[in-house]
């Protein structure tokens, strides 16, 4: 029975591992100018909050309406943070923390570097670096990314999620760590640091990235199969279902 299932078995694997490699930002309508980290080495503003009303996020077992932006590539929770050192994301111990890419960023006198905060949308917090240069503005590299974070009472449609990162052109090859955290040095329940201390340019047009929480704690990446994923899925389907007319005849 083993070697009926292999087919269905190895397409499901591809697809259960899969995300979608469409590489661009979840939106470009950036919102507002989030202040003083779009003219600054490692400063933060905020606290930016939740639309709507009763707006709130159960993040690792408490309750916010709202998040920090800090200049560095990250949303914090709590209180704002000016950190530059990419730790990883799992034993961090600076704030609970979302990063996109947190590395040493710089956007002092350069008008192209700005970060932007969009909260029109009752329940979403949509944060976007846009050509951010590096320290000590150096604007020869630039990185163009994204934090989407929705509240625990918003209505998330299929294939997408709470907590979202969207990476367009990053061309800084400095360290960066990605991922987010509850702000705690031990690695607990829930953390995750899909980069570490590695560099940025390595997230440069990658698949967007979907997680929810349950509870505040529990992590479930949120993939969505691509078509080529399905197709694979459904040869796999055909070989078993045939395999199976063969050995009832």
């Amino acid at each position: 029975m083993k070697k009926f299932l292999a087919p269905l078995l190895v397409a499901t694997a591809l697809m259960a591992g899969h995300t979608s490699s469409q590489a661009t930002l979840y939106t470009t309508s950036y919102g507002v100018d989030a202040g003083s980290p779009s003219s600054c080495d490692d400063c933060f503003s905020g606290q930016w909050n939740f639309s709507g009303t009763g707006q709130s996020i159960n993040y690792f077992g408490t309750t916010y309406t709202g998040a920090f932006v800090g200049s560095n590539g990250y949303l914090t929770f709590g209180a704002g943070a000016s950190n530059y050192s990419p730790e990883p994301l799992n034993t961090q111990a600076i704030a609970p923390m979302i990063a996109a890419l947190f590395t040493d960023l710089d956007s002092r006198s350069d008008a192209a570097s700005n970060v932007y905060i969009d909260t029109s949308v009752a329940g979403q917090i949509v944060a976007t670096w846009v050509d951010m240069g590096h320290f000590s503005q150096n604007y020869s590299v630039r990185s163009t990314f994204q934090i989407v974070l929705r509240s625990d009472q918003y209505a998330i449609a299929s294939g997408e999620g709470q907590i979202g990162f969207f990476y367009d052109s990053v061309t800084d090859g400095s360290s960066a760590s990605a991922g987010f955290g509850d702000g705690l040095a031990a690695i607990n329940d829930g953390e995750v640091a899909f980069q570490s201390q590695a560099a940025a340019s390595l997230l440069s047009n990658s698949a967007a990235r979907w997680y929810n929480l349950n509870n505040g704690v529990a992590v479930v990446a949120n993939t969505v199969p691509e078509p080529s994923s399905l197709a694979l899925l459904g040869l796999g389907l055909v070989g078993l279902a045939a395999a199976r007319r063969r050995r009832a005849k």
